[in-house]
This record gives C-alpha cells, sequence and structure tokens, in this order.
C-alpha cells in the first residue's frame, strides 16, 4: 500500500506541474513598431530612439531631347539622360522651434557618357522661430518667381531660376502676406567672389491667386563700371479653376540694371558695362481632363544699350496617369538678334518621369 499511494502521489504532481507550466503567461520578444508623424504631413515617420520624423523620397526622370531642328548643319546630335533623385526631409520639434532638413542628391547617366557620380543640390536647415523662419544653405534664391509652366521645356527662356548658398529670413504676416529678406552668394549670380547679393521679397496669396515682388542689390565682378547692380520682378499668378481644376495664368516682369543673371542671361559683358535690360514672361496651363493638360509659356528679353532682343516660346502635353507619374512631349522655338545677327533654335523632346 506504500508503494502504491507513493507512485499516485508522484503522478499527481507531474501533472500538476505540467498544468501549472502550460498556465504560465509567454513573453513576447519586443517589437519596434514604425510610428507615423501625421503633424508634418504624409509620408513622414519617427526615427526609432529619436525626436525627429524623417520622411524618404525620390524621382526617376529619363529625357530626350533633338538637336536645333532649324539648323542648316547636318547634325545628328541630341540630349538625353536617365537622373535619379533622392530626397531626405526631417522635422524636429525642439525648445527653439521646430527644425527641419533638406537634402538631395542626384545622379545622372548620359548620352555623353555621364559617370553616374553622385552630386547634391539642395541642402539646407530650416528653424521656425517665434519671429521668423530662419533658411541657412543652398537653395532657391528668393528672387525668383515663375520659372516656366512646361512639363520639359526644351527651349531655354530668360527668367531667373538659380539655387543660391544664403542666408534668410522669411516672416509670416497674416492674411496670406509674407515678407523675406536674404543675403546670397553673388558667385551664384556671375558676381564678385566672398560677396553677397542681398534680396528681398514681398507677397500675397489669396483663393483667387497670388502676386510678388522682389528686388535684388548685386555685387558686380571686379573691374565692372559699376560697382552694384540691381534687379527687380514683379509676378502675377491667377487662378482659373472656373475653366478646370488646376487651369491658371502667370505674368511676370523683371528688370536689371549691370545684373543680367536675374534674368536668366548670364552676360559679363553686360555687367562689366552697367547694361541695362527687361524680360516679360507668362504661362497658361489648361486640365483637359484630371489626367491629361497641355501648358504653353514664354518669354522676351531686350538689351537697347546691347542692340540685342530674344524671344522663345514652349509648348507641352502631359499624361499624367496616376500620382507622381509625368509623360510629356513638348516643342520650343527661339529667336535670337545679337546686334544683327540672328540666330533661330527650334526643338522637340519627350519626358517620362516619376515622383514618389
Amino acid at each position: 500500500m506504500k508503494l502504491k499511494a507513493l507512485l499516485l502521489a508522484t503522478a499527481g504532481a507531474a501533472v500538476a506541474t505540467s498544468v501549472s507550466a502550460a498556465d504560465l503567461p509567454v513573453v513576447a520578444e519586443p517589437v519596434d513598431y514604425v510610428q507615423v508623424c501625421d503633424a508634418y504631413g504624409a509620408g513622414f515617420f519617427k526615427i526609432p530612439g529619436k525626436d525627429t520624423c524623417l520622411k524618404i523620397g525620390g524621382r526617376i526622370r529619363t529625357q530626350i531631347v533633338s538637336d536645333n531642328l532649324d539648323s542648316d548643319a547636318d547634325y545628328d546630335d541630341y540630349s538625353a539622360y536617365a537622373r535619379g533623385y533622392l530626397y531626405l526631409t526631417s522635422m524636429t520639434d525642439t525648445e527653439i522651434g521646430l527644425i527641419k532638413t533638406y537634402t538631395e542628391f542626384n545622379s545622372e547617366w548620359n548620352q555623353d557618357g555621364g559617370d553616374g557620380s553622385v552630386d547634391v543640390g539642395d541642402a539646407y536647415l530650416q528653424i521656425g522661430t517665434n519671429f521668423a523662419d530662419v533658411i541657412i544653405g543652398r537653395t532657391t534664391s528668393l528672387f525668383d518667381g515663375f520659372t516656366g509652366a512646361v512639363d520639359v521645356g526644351v527651349i531655354g527662356r530668360n527668367w531667373s531660376d538659380q539655387g543660391t548658398l544664403q542666408f534668410a529670413l522669411t516672416k509670416s504676416l497674416g492674411n496670406g502676406v509674407t515678407a523675406a529678406v536674404s543675403a546670397e552668394d553673388s558667385s551664384y549670380r556671375d558676381g564678385d567672389t566672398n560677396s553677397a547679393d542681398y534680396v528681398g521679397k514681398l507677397g500675397l496669396a489669396q483663393g483667387w491667386g497670388s502676386v510678388e515682388v522682389a528686388a535684388a542689390l548685386h555685387d558686380t565682378v571686379a573691374g565692372a563700371v559699376d560697382n552694384y547692380g540691381y534687379a527687380v520682378r514683379g509676378t502675377a499668378t491667377v487662378n482659373l479653376d472656373m475653366l478646370a481644376a488646376g487651369d491658371a495664368f502667370v505674368f511676370q516682369a523683371a528688370y536689371a540694371d549691370a545684373a543680367s543673371a536675374y534674368l536668366g542671361k548670364s552676360t559679363a559683358a553686360w555687367d562689366l558695362a552697367g547694361d541695362e535690360a527687361w524680360a516679360l514672361g507668362a504661362g497658361f496651363t489648361h486640365y483637359w481632363t484630371s489626367e491629361i493638360a497641355t501648358s504653353i509659356d514664354g518669354s522676351y528679353l531686350s538689351n537697347d544699350d546691347a542692340d540685342y532682343d530674344r524671344w522663345a516660346i514652349d509648348g507641352s502635353v502631359g499624361w499624367y496617369p496616376v500620382s507622381g507619374m509625368v509623360v510629356a512631349l513638348d516643342g520650343g522655338f527661339a529667336s535670337e538678334d545679337a546686334a544683327g545677327v540672328e540666330a533661330d533654335e527650334a526643338k522637340i523632346g519627350a519626358r517620362v518621369q516619376y515622383t514618389f
């Protein structure tokens, strides 16, 4: 009896122990979940272990443009490339304000055998203080306004479209009014080295569109007649949603004295001589459907001091089958008269691009 009782007790203890072990909770392995940062817009996520939110974006652009079709020379040249972009944007809420960083990397292979080396495009730091937004780095010049309506732009048009190394302050004054000032590296505008151009801008944006005025004081290159030149610009944009969503018309006028780069015409001789020049630009976009649009833009540049004028026009048809995708055909023509010497230029091109 004692042996039988001992065996029964041992079996009961084993069963009890097995049941208790099965009932114990299982400790799961720790898992790091990606936290979405909705406050900064779509695509931002929190970097694990940090207070910084990051957005990764990019673009692939492929393009081909013909040689000058109006040339009498027997040229079969063309330009073509495949270019990749990587965009990194970070947002961090700190004691001194919201800190934003932006870095753009790009690499290109082209018909000339481009080596695909990686270049850095815009790269800047922006601090949102109570007084104003502070930008330090390389980004679009404050002077730039309208830079084209078409999808490709096979013909060069005359307006300012220049990224510069700069220190800028931008302030929202309420009711759609903004004011900005900047000190920008003069060498980006063919000016003196180790010097700065000073730019100011005032803008108004409303539901009907927007207007902007900008002015720049330019430190000219050594040896110029004038130590300083200047440029002014005015731009008006009218939204035409009553025609179709996304439709818009833009008109722009600019004037420069010994500061030709602000008209999209970097000519050292003009600045050295202190020449005055002016330019007009305009563009119109119409969406026939939500996926198909046509755009046209053009410019006119004149310098009486140098007996020079140039006009250019460009048009495109774009198809946008999905968000971020552009498939476009483009054609343009330009005519230049430099002191009685005329030169015409006609080109066609195509682009397929996807941005994510």
